[in-house]
This record gives C-alpha cells, sequence and structure tokens, in this order.
C-alpha cells in the first residue's frame, strides 16, 4: 500500500492519542514513519504491521481500529488529499457509492500500480442496495464499514450497514445491504 495510508494510520492514531501513543506503535511495528513517502508503494506487510501494532498498542480488536480508521480516512485524510475527487464523486451518499471505481480510476492516474479496490452498488426491490466490494487484499471489510460510516457522516445521510456476505467466511467477495435514510 502507499506510504499515504501509513502516514493516515500515524495521523489517525495521532489524533485520538497523542503522539507518545504513536510513537510506541512506530517502535512495535518497527516503522520510521520519518520517510513514509505518500506516492511511493510499500509492501502490504508494512500496513498490516501497522494496524496490529497499534491493535496491541491500544489494547483494541482489529475490527474496531480499522471501522475508525476508514471513518477518520473520509473525514479527514480524504478531505485533505482528495477534496477535489469527493466533489467529483457525488453530491449525495448513493451517487458516490455509485461512482467509487471512477474515482478511483482518477486517483490510478496519480499512484503507480495502484491496485484499487472495486465496488458496484446494486439497487433491490425493498428499498435497500447492494455494495459489492472486491479487493485482492485481505481483511479490510471492516475499514469498507467505517468508511461507509464517515460517508454517511460527510454526506449528513443517516446508513445503515449490514455485512450480509464475507470473503473471510468463504464468499468470493464482501457484499453489504445498505439502507440510506434509515
Amino acid at each position: 500500500m502507499y506510504g499515504l495510508i501509513h502516514k493516515a494510520i500515524r495521523d489517525c492514531v495521532k489524533d485520538a492519542h497523542g503522539e507518545e501513543t504513536w510513537r510506541a506503535i512506530a517502535t512495535r511495528a518497527g516503522a520510521d514513519d520519518s520517510v513514509f513517502v505518500s506516492m511511493e508503494s510499500y509492501p502490504d506487510e508494512t500496513t498490516y504491521g501497522l494496524i496490529a501494532a497499534a491493535c496491541e498498542e491500544l489494547k483494541v480488536d482489529t475490527d474496531s481500529l480499522l471501522r475508525a480508521f476508514g471513518r477518520f480516512w473520509v473525514l479527514h485524510t480524504a478531505k485533505v488529499e482528495y477534496g477535489p475527487l469527493l466533489d467529483f464523486g457525488g453530491t449525495d451518499l448513493q451517487s458516490f457509492l455509485k461512482n467509487l471505481d471512477r474515482m478511483h480510476e482518477q486517483v490510478a492516474i496519480s499512484f503507480a500500480d495502484l491496485q484499487a479496490p472495486s465496488f458496484e452498488l446494486q439497487h433491490e426491490a425493498d428499498g435497500s442496495a447492494l455494495l459489492h466490494y472486491r479487493s485482492m487484499r485481505e481483511g479490510l471489510s471492516e475499514f469498507v464499514t467505517g468508511l461507509l460510516d464517515g460517508l454517511s457522516t460527510h454526506f449528513s445521510e443517516p446508513l445503515t450497514v449490514e455485512h450480509v456476505e464475507a470473503k473471510s467466511d468463504g464468499a468470493d467477495h464482501d457484499v453489504f445491504r445498505l439502507r440510506i435514510g434509515s
């Protein structure tokens, strides 16, 4: 993953727990954050190592940390780093979710070899929608849940999320049932 992700993890931890806690996490992970370059690609193991170290240091489970980080990503990192792209994505939650793949295509212009996830929004007869999330990376579905929570806040639209199919349980990909405005 890119250094931008690592910087965002650092900022999320520092924002909630302070510099000293971040230093302890970086030390535990064996990471020198002074060399994180936003546009540089790092092995996924570096990212997962930071997440594991943060969970140990903060005494939280991985799912909780990933949800908090997903929310932080939307409400802080994305606004600063991708403000115009957030606007490009849509003016409401539903249009934004429909445009996630297009937004990742725009991001890929700046990030060489980006291995972006894929999102597909499928409308259901009962008024809900299914969000299909496909990624080559394992274990990030709760990050997506956090992203959705952050987007709900960003667009000031209530959102209920139910994880109905999980790749970790053997499904081909993750599927979330969304109820916007409920």
